[in-house]
């Protein structure tokens, strides 16, 4: 996805050759995610000549939300404090980060979100 947020449109081509230096992964595993993401409503597709190009239906903002909502129903029974706590558990937070979290919570509490 982050390849065809950057370009506006890609063909699985063009993805291959991007994230070949990065993790190796074969054209046809893209293809197959590129299709997936297509019939789960991520991306459109066109044809142009012989190749498929793939344009997003979606911004990151949109698929990030999509994402944290699958992730908090499958792994923490929709509760988004289980996840934070999950989180802070796991990583390691700096201090500065921490404060800034803080700061986030109580600016959401103010708005009444």
């Amino acid at each position: 996805m982050e390849v065809v947020w950057s370009r506006g449109s890609a063909t699985v081509a063009d993805v291959a050759e991007v994230l070949a230096g990065k993790n190796g992964s074969a054209y046809t595993t893209i293809l197959t995610l590129m299709r997936i993401l297509r019939v789960k409503g991520y991306l459109t597709c066109r044809k142009d000549g012989r190749a498929h190009v793939y344009t997003p239906r979606v911004n990151r903002e949109t698929a990030a939300r999509k994402a944290v909502r699958h992730v908090l129903a499958k792994f923490f029974a929709g509760s988004p404090g289980e996840l934070v706590l999950s989180f802070l558990r796991d990583e390691e937070i700096t201090p500065d980060q921490l404060d800034e979290l803080k700061r986030k919570i109580l600016q959401s509490k103010e708005r009444g979100e």
